[in-house]
């Protein structure tokens, strides 16, 4: 321990008489103190920072067990150089701090194990004179302290050369102060943080100031030396003229204090002549003074060539300094270049490793191009062989198709011979067309609801779901039935088959059916239904009362109807929403006795509103009849009256009556309500509504009837039925008129029988809507339609 390890800065050139050697340790911040207090104190001077580099020593950090040889050389050196960088950082801290004070720096460190040690070598080995060091460390800083508290302080104190001079500071404030001696003796002056211009520091100054007059101007040293009082320096005075120290030498360390206390006399003193004989004679007297004013000649000659050359060393010292500044900080640039440098070498290799990774990849993508084109080319042969089957099954579809429609057109003609038979067997009239309707495949359902498009959807209830669809170049109304039940398909074509023979104008036809399906097909009417006629749905007008009035007749025609029948069939779901409206505002119910082909006991509809129109009985027992489309009739009736919503309105009209409110309640939007016909409407319909329901032909009708009729002949009805026209697919394309005889042309248009056989007797094989190709001229008689023409016109 203690020993030299190495200097790395080596040995340098310093003027010390102007440099002031500032001891820092490892901790900027507590160091800082120190170094901002002999900033402080030495204004103009240099300052070199001293430092005292503890090595960590390599196989401390290894386990014990390893030898110094056994570890690598290299890692030995990476060590080392990575301590002395961060050495090095230390270094440049504190001289940025200096150099942002304005105080000219540098820094000198040695390598040793002992920090107190280090210290004194570096004084002893650069004859540093002048030193600040700290006293101790912060934590132990009182205005109480007088002393060293640091080991290593008090260590530098003791065994320091004579010849340098030290300050111990401590949060700075000045400690201790050992004044240093040229001649060997030493002094030390401890004081608690004196001010700069106390009596105190001017004595270090004189002192300072001695010991450099001393070392370099021996004569004027030996001035001082005569001129210096033996018992105080103050007294110092008298006819002697006093010359500044600093006039004399400027390099002289200053610390605020201007003068001191030696003065240098140039004038002989007549003491000089004591000794002399008194019987001297003039002569001698004379040469003795030429031979002082020759004396003070040459002194003077010498001081100035003395002076002169010390300026121009000053001189030659600045511009030594300016151009060590100027190598540091070319050094600082170039290292900055360097550093800059390898930063861009490193770009450079980075970009060349991309550029690397780069090519590899573009080599991949050339070989995965190079079999996806040969997979394309696999895939190509393959599309094209798949292409011709595709052809090929296009055509043989072509060929199964045109089969099935001549199949499907002579299994239609086989049937309508043998019903013709039938008719004729059984004493039919073969002349009426009966109750034929159309079979559809699924494939062409499908295609008419564009495979069941949800907007196409125009209602769903417990009944299944009603689309729109285009089925033969008419717009129909297709109901897609719940599959759920043990129905089979023959009892299924038998239910279907009692429906199809209900005919009635206020009951929406049927047209066809798709027994794959099990989806039925009716005529699509388009004004909607008559809930979207009270709720004036789309801004719709509301209905006028008359036209209500007409539309409960009606709903009582087509029940009357229905339950005539044997079997009675009911309704079993009536309500605003399965009442259709034409173009001409004709009701026409639908779902008639539609429940028939659902299995009971398999569909409830268990909303509030849907259940409002139900008959409390038939929620009980879960049974149809006549009793349930009579409740549900006299709730239609209350709709209508006062186009409020089905919740609670039959309480609200029971009430109006009762307090003679009736008038409050009716719906104004429909016109002037005559107010006696309204209140016998609404007796009727709480009555329909009531355990003891009326009968529909006895007293509903007898009612509805004339009301009806009253309305039919007044001149607002008698226009109404004026601007009615046909449905424009009871119309022949191209004869424009209602058709009498309507068939269906291979085009799947209808047109009247006279026209299209014209059209085609006279040659042509296109049809005449589509100009396409006509595949067969094979005509079918449309029986529904035809059905439908003929109920059109008996109702006006």
């Amino acid at each position: 321990m203690g020993s030299l390890v190495e200097e790395i800065e080596g040995d340098r050139e310093y003027d010390f008489e102007d440099v002031i050697f500032v001891a820092v340790g490892k901790n900027v911040e507590k160091s800082k103190t120190t170094l901002d207090w002999a900033v402080d104190n030495f204004p103009g001077k240099k300052i070199c920072v001293l430092h005292v580099h503890r090595p960590t020593h390599v196989l401390a950090l290894t386990d014990g067990k390893l030898a110094r040889g056994k570890l690598k050389q290299h890692a030995v050196e990476a060590f080392q150089k990575l301590e002395r960088q961060r050495l090095q950082e230390r270094l440049d801290e504190y001289l940025l701090i200096l150099d942002h004070s304005g105080v000219q720096a540098d820094a000198l460190w040695i390598e040793m194990d002992s920090v107190e040690k280090g210290i004194l070598e570096i004084i002893a080995r650069h004859n540093i004179r002048w030193l600040v060091m700290g006293a101790a460390a912060d934590k132990y800083y009182s205005k109480k302290l007088v002393e060293l508290k640091s080991k290593k302080a008090t260590f530098v104190c003791q065994n320091a050369p004579v010849s340098c001079h030290i300050w111990f500071a401590c949060k700075g404030r000045l400690i201790y102060t050992r004044v240093g001696r040229q001649d060997g003796s030493s002094r030390e002056i401890a004081t608690p943080s004196p001010p700069m211009d106390s009596p105190l520091i001017t004595e270090q100054a004189v002192m300072l100031s001695e010991s450099v007059l001393r070392e370099r101007s021996p004569g004027i040293t030996l001035l001082l030396s005569r001129a210096e009082p033996q018992e105080d320096a103050n007294v110092v005075r008298g006819n002697l003229r006093p010359i500044s120290l600093r006039s004399v030498h400027p390099n002289l360390p200053s610390n605020g204090v201007v003068d001191t206390y030696g003065s240098i006399m140039l004038q002989m003193d007549e003491e000089e002549h004591q000794g002399q004989a008194s019987n001297e004679t003039d002569q001698q007297l004379e040469v003795s003074t030429i031979d002082d004013h020759n004396l003070k000649q040459e002194v003077f000659a010498e001081t100035m060539k003395r002076w002169k050359e010390e300026n121009d060393a000053i001189e030659a010292a600045c511009k030594a300094k300016a151009l060590e500044s100027l190598c540091v900080k070319e050094m600082s640039r170039r290292k900055e270049m360097e550093e800059l440098l390898e930063r861009e070498k490193q770009e450079v290799q980075k970009m060349k490793d991309q550029h690397d990774e780069f090519i590899k990849d573009l080599q991949m993508v050339k070989d995965q191009k190079t079999i996806l084109e040969s997979q394309i080319v696999e895939s190509q042969c393959v599309v094209e062989g798949l292409e011709e089957k595709m052809f090929s099954a296009v055509e043989l579809l072509i060929s199964f198709k045109k089969k099935r429609d001549d199949l499907r057109i002579e299994h239609e003609n086989a049937i309508r011979v043998l019903k013709n038979l039938r008719k004729l067997v059984n004493g039919g009239d073969s002349s009426f067309p009966g109750s034929q309707i159309l079979e559809f495949s699924f494939i062409e359902i499908n295609n008419a609801t564009r495979d069941f498009d949800p907007s196409w959807k125009i209602g769903e209830g417990k009944y299944g779901s009603v689309y729109k669809g285009l089925l033969r170049h008419m717009n129909v109304a297709i109901k897609m039935l719940p599959s759920y039940g043990s129905q089979s398909l023959l009892e299924f074509e038998n239910e279907v088959e009692i429906l199809s023979r209900i005919r009635h104008p206020n009951l929406v036809t049927i047209i066809g059916t798709c027994p794959e399906s099990r989806s039925l097909v009716f005529e699509y009417l388009r004004n909607g239904s008559l809930e979207e006629r009270l709720a004036c749905k789309n801004k719709s007008p509301p209905l006028p009362w008359q036209t209500r009035i007409r539309i409960a007749s009606e709903i009582c025609s087509a029940l009357i109807f229905l339950h005539s029948n044997k079997p009675c069939i009911p309704h079993g779901n009536l309500k605003p929403s399965k009442v259709l409206l034409d173009s001409n505002f004709v009701s026409k119910l639908i779902d008639s006795g539609i429940y028939r082909l659902i299995p009971q006991g398999k569909s409830t509809d268990t909303s509030a509103l849907s259940s409002v129109y139900m008959d409390p009985v038939y929620l009980e027992n879960g049974e149809v009849t006549r009793e349930s489309d009579v409740y549900s009739f006299g709730m239609i009736l209350l709709r209508l009256l006062t186009g409020r919503s089905a919740l609670g309105i039959l309480n609200d009209v029971k009430c109006s009556i009762e307090t003679e409110n009736f008038n409050m309640v009716l719906d104004r939007t429909a016109g002037n309500w005559p107010l006696e016909e309204a209140q016998l409407l609404a007796h009727l319909a709480i009555r329909c509504c009531d355990t003891q329901r009326p009968d529909f032909v006895s007293e509903i009708w007898s009612v509805l009837g004339p009301m009806r009729d009253s309305c039919v002949n007044s001149a607002s009805c008698l226009e109404a039925k004026e601007l009615r026209c046909a449905p424009s697919h009871f119309v022949c394309p191209i004869f424009q008129e209602v058709m009498k005889d309507p068939i269906i042309a291979a085009d799947g248009f209808t047109y009247e029988a006279d026209a299209i056989r014209g059209w085609l007797d006279s040659g042509h094989d296109r049809s005449p809507m589509t100009n396409l190709k006509l595949e067969h001229c094979n005509l079918v008689p449309n029986y529904a339609l035809l059905q439908a023409i003929q109920e059109w016109q008996q109702q006006y």
